[in-house]
């Protein structure tokens, strides 16, 4: 436990609490349900019309009943799911992945480059992000690929943003200087000595941002510009219950209520993620030993 010197009294400082595991486990149980449940947990085969039980209330056959062609409402559900956060777990990798590069070469580059990339970002990000995917997914066509490109073209400017500014941040930080006092090269100082020092709140980012990406996918496929009709997919099975949703509200409620699920458990992921980085944060600037004052 480090000392802190106050007017002359040795005072103890106390070290930052571990956050709690809750937040983490529940948020990570429920992602890991609704990746691997379908297979596992489904009674029938999601696309299987059977219409003499349409719209059949639930029962041990159906557990939450079936849709207007008979469909067993649970199997789409979770087939559903793993569409649903399979996709979105790709957009956010992919732009992650673009924002991050563009964002280290800006930050760590500077000058023409850095003011060129941060124009294209403030251009980007001030554009509604659903409408300009609304209008690339319409102009690429009806397919799950179109609503993927479309997700992505709007998403990468977040993490190119974070990452510029933090790479701008540790860029004048001694270790920075000392390797470029000894010869490094600037692949290696921006891979080996920046990208680590910006990878725990580039993590917390995609956690939160992950739930911003769901909505959109489905709010897409509900407007009839994601998948393909007929796919077990939340969005596209809100939009296909709509004229039924007066006299079977069960059928909007089931898909919208896994939508919530996922981000609860996706934003206490990402409040896990944000307590444990803080607290790393917090560690590494407390001293293990000595004094100080």
């Amino acid at each position: 436990m480090a000392i802190v010197l106050r007017a002359g009294v040795a005072l103890p400082r106390r070290r930052p609490a571990l956050p709690r595991p809750i937040s983490l486990a529940v948020g990570l149980g429920l992602f890991a349900l609704l990746l691997v449940a379908a297979p596992l947990l489904a009674p029938h085969d999601p696309n299987l019309a059977d219409i003499l039980n349409r719209l059949a209330p639930p029962s041990w056959t159906y557990p939450l009943g079936t849709d207007a062609l008979g469909r067993c409402l649970l199997s789409r559900l979770l087939y559903g799911a793993r569409l649903t956060v399979s996709a979105a777990c790709l957009v956010v990798v992919v732009a992650a992945t673009i924002g991050t590069v563009i964002g280290l070469a800006a930050g760590y580059a500077g000058g023409w480059l850095d003011r060129l990339v941060m124009r294209l970002v403030e251009g980007v990000s001030i554009l509604p992000a659903l409408a300009v995917s609304l209008v690339i997914a319409g102009t690429l066509g009806l397919s799950l690929a179109s609503v993927l490109v479309a997700l992505t073209a709007v998403h990468w400017t977040e993490y190119a943003r974070v990452v510029r500014n933090m790479t701008v941040v540790e860029r004048a930080k001694p270790y920075v200087m000392a390797a470029h006092a000894i010869g490094a090269p600037g692949r290696t100082i921006v891979f080996r000595h920046l990208f680590p020092n910006v990878g725990g709140p580039l993590l917390v980012l995609g956690a939160y941002s992950l739930s911003w990406v769901i909505l959109a996918f489905a709010g897409l496929s509900f407007l009839g510009l994601g998948v393909e009709p007929g796919t077990a997919e939340w969005g596209r099975m809100i939009a296909e219950a709509r004229s039924h949703m007066r006299s079977y509200p069960r059928l909007v409620l089931a898909p919208g209520l896994s939508i919530m699920a996922f981000v609860v458990a996706v934003n206490l992921l990402g409040d896990a993620l944000g307590d444990r980085w803080r607290v790393d944060q917090a560690l590494a600037l407390t001293p293990k030993k000595g004094r100080s004052a």
